[in-house]
């Protein structure tokens, strides 16, 4: 594994993660304070229904990089050409044919969801331009296959942070001198959507010359190798979908509409701790699917295990971190917020963030099923459990006074039940290895979090923070404590070794493998 590239890829993934998480850091308490807990949930509403649509166009996408990859890799570029037009073709018909019901749908969000009168205008303005956005960058997402194809995805973060900057600049613009409205938020992501296709289009022509975009490539044949193994990606967001995603929708329809706000405001830090996650888990995923597409299945596990370890290693600190000291972060972030509902949040958060701390160390495994295209037992398994997510959440609804705890709580349960008793195990058997073979790692990071865990539990028991360079303070040392402890458990001697000689090297010389 070249030391280079993965260290490229790392640091331009996490730049590009730590400049959307500056944006939300700063926005979301402002939106908080200036329109109400209400009008912020439904910016995280209006993302969730476009990710309901992603459940049919997933089908064609999903596996799109993979192709092109694995046939660019073997010099076949009319076979990329074909996936590649045939994809964005048949993407640009969904995006005109869904522009009618989805504006229509926007207008109509106030009948169809609880909204309180005063911010109906800014939520529907709010949905269009959401929407919009999400039907323009449609046809144009297998563009970034070319930074994917060519193990560049340094390349993809520095198109990612320029959109993300022009979103803040319009933001920023927008919030300081103009009256409020959460509709900018829209304008800015229609706007950084923009930014995206126009560099993504560049990236493709520079990296990817060979593969072209033509109606001349376009075939049914390409549709059918797409869907066929991609429709099971749609039955996986499906899945996705029934464990978290459709809580805000449940808590607007069930509850209210403020409740709605905070479960929102509880998702945030953990969303984008997620996004970490899989940010670190993604920067493998090229190696990974070349490797396997050469048929070096010893190098495939190898850089598998290495991968679980490694995300576990830089992951896990953080998310123990913000579950001891959260109440903390959020007296500090959400001044706004009652120490009732700081408290409510904190609890809702640490009940969504609960599975991650697990899933940081499975999460390399879910590439092992897409480059196996082994998909179709883990959704139907996912699917049955977020199935039974959903009757749980409405049963305890209906017997209980949990509210809004029911709804974050019983997904995380059903997650790690199936982080233990059924990824692992399913992963061995795609590889046809072992059943056992990922266990050890998944064990180990168990105990990284019960020592660390442990640790900050009681640092932030007897050590108080009252203001943000106090609690800056606290976070730098017990992240130094937090990174001494998971380097110990995490890794052997030897990892260690290589480990601390890639630090050394700052990851710019190109070595052995890893």
């Amino acid at each position: 594994m070249n030391k280079k590239r993965l260290s490229l890829n790392l640091i331009g993934q996490l730049t590009s993660f730590a400049c959307n998480m500056g944006i939300s850091f700063f926005l979301t308490p402002y939106i908080v304070a200036r329109l109400g807990t209400e009008t912020y949930g439904f910016v995280g509403l209006a993302n969730n229904v476009t990710s309901y649509i992603t459940l049919f166009t997933i089908a064609i996408t999903g596996m799109l990089s993979r192709y092109i990859t694995v046939e660019y890799s073997k010099k076949n570029y009319e076979e990329a050409s074909g996936y590649l037009s045939t994809a964005v073709i048949t993407q640009l018909i969904l995006a005109v044919v869904l522009l009618i019901p989805m504006m229509l749908f926007a207008g109509k969000v106030d009948t169809i969801f609880n909204v309180s009168e005063g911010i109906v205008s800014d939520v529907r303005f709010l949905w269009v331009l959401v929407f919009l956005s999400f039907l323009i960058g449609l046809p144009f997402g297998g563009f970034s296959s070319a930074s994917f194809a060519k193990n560049r995805l340094e390349i993809q973060a520095i198109i990612d942070i320029a959109s993300h900057a022009a979103r803040a600049l319009i933001l920023v613009v927008a919030f300081c001198f103009f009256t409020p409205h959460v509709w900018y938020i829209g304008f800015a992501n229609l706007l950084s959507h923009l930014i995206t296709i126009i560099f993504n289009f560049i990236s493709k022509q520079k990296f990817l010359p060979e593969v072209k975009v033509s109606r001349r490539h376009y075939n049914f044949k390409y549709i059918y190798k797409l869907v066929v193994v991609g429709i099971w990606n749609s039955l996986n967001r499906l899945q996705q979908i029934l464990y978290t995603g459709l809580d805000l929708m449940i808590t607007n329809l069930f509850i209210n509409g403020t409740e709605m706000g905070i479960l929102s405001i509880a998702k945030t830090v953990p969303t984008h701790i997620s996004t970490l996650i899989g940010t670190v888990s993604r920067t493998f995923d090229p190696t990974m699917t070349i490797s396997y597409g050469k048929g070096d299945m010893k190098d495939f596990l190898y850089q598998t295990k290495f991968a679980m370890k490694f995300s576990g290693f830089l992951c896990a600190v953080p998310i123990l971190g913000f579950t001891a000291f959260g109440t903390t972060f959020y007296r500090l972030w959400m001044p706004s917020l009652s120490d009732a509902e700081v408290m409510k949040v904190q609890i809702l958060a640490v009940l969504t963030l609960f599975p991650q701390v697990f899933s940081v160390y499975i999460y390399p495994l879910y590439t092992v099923n897409t480059v196996t295209t082994k998909l179709k037992i883990p959704v139907l398994v996912s699917i049955g459990i977020g199935i039974v997510n959903i009757i749980t959440v409405f049963i305890l609804l209906k017997t209980t006074n949990l509210g809004v705890y029911a709804v974050a709580g019983v997904s995380s349960t059903l997650w790690i039940l199936r982080i233990f008793l059924f990824v692992p195990i399913y992963a061995a058997w795609s590889l046809n290895v072992k059943k056992t073979t990922f266990y050890p790692t998944l064990f180990r990071g168990t105990l990284n979090v019960a020592v660390i865990g442990g640790t900050y539990a009681i640092i932030a028991h007897f050590v108080k923070a009252s203001s943000w360079g106090t609690f800056l303070a606290l976070c730098g040392i017990s992240g130094v404590i937090g990174y001494i402890l998971c380097f110990s458990i995490m890794f052997n001697k030897e990892e260690k070794a290589r480990a601390l000689s890639t630090v050394k090297t700052k990851f710019l010389k190109k070595g052995k493998k890893i």
